[in-house]
């Protein structure tokens, strides 16, 4: 069987870019696939690993490159003296709060959540840390993620001169020097040290609400593809350009 095919020009041109589009479109879409599906596990096998014991725990996982974000975690550490509180927006549902974040000597590559507060009695500007006991808190330890360019330009801007802040470490400044911070823990609750109360196992794990649809865009992006030449060879078969003999 012979096939006689003449192509349409301009038509051909169109669909041809259109299906690179969306060929590249079900491409983007197999890559998130593949990336949020690593995501995913690396959160399940944090989540249900035991929890951190200390700091140091924390750190040399870090070093390890595994898996951390949401995993429970209980340290007594001593407050950094000196050091800056930031207030970071936390939403709430009639009014607007403002989770606090400091440092901890044994860590100043780490922050921990330290209170919460509302707008009349938010901090402003340098607030600096009175405590420097000893403190045992238990919490989940969280991963900071660089901003996208599109939450870049959605996300309210920061206001350091107010001790504003929309995401955690928005800027980039927050260490001392060349400290980079990469993680932080969300503390739910503290005591002093004597106490040797507080314990880690007793905290719910708490999985992230990530959803993955990756695969459904993907079939979506090549099916409209896939449509497309269809239709394309349909309109040259009809015009009598494309024949079998």
């Amino acid at each position: 069987m012979k096939v006689h095919f003449k192509p349409m020009p301009w038509l051909s041109v169109m669909v041809a870019i259109c299906i690179a589009i969306l060929l590249t479109l079900g491409t983007w879409q197999y890559q998130r696939l593949q990336w949020k599906t690593a995501l995913l596990a690396d959160v399940e096998a944090a989540v249900t690993a035991p929890p951190f014991a200390s700091l140091d725990d924390l750190r040399r996982a870090i070093e390890a490159e595994e898996p951390v974000d949401f995993r429970r975690i209980q340290f007594t550490a001593t407050p950094r003296e000196a050091s800056p509180i930031y207030a970071v927006y936390a939403p709430e549902k009639g009014g607007i709060y403002w989770d606090l974040f400091r440092q901890y000597n044994a860590a100043p590559d780490i922050f921990g959540r330290y209170a919460q507060v509302n707008e009349t009695n938010k901090p402003n500007g340098d607030v600096r840390v009175e405590d420097t006991a000893p403190t045992a808190s238990i919490g989940y330890v969280r991963k900071v993620y660089e901003m996208g360019f599109m939450e870049a330009l959605l996300k309210s801007k920061p206001t350091p001169e107010a001790n504003r802040w929309f995401k955690f470490n928005q800027s980039g400044d927050w260490g001392q020097g060349d400290v980079l911070i990469s993680h932080y823990i969300y503390i739910t609750k503290s005591q002093p040290a004597s106490d040797g109360t507080l314990s880690a196992e007793s905290l719910v794990i708490r999985r992230p609400d990530i959803r993955n649809n990756h695969f459904d865009y993907m079939l979506t992006w090549f099916s409209f593809a896939g449509i497309l030449l269809i239709i394309y060879f349909i309109l040259h078969l009809r015009a009598g350009r494309l024949k079998f003999s």
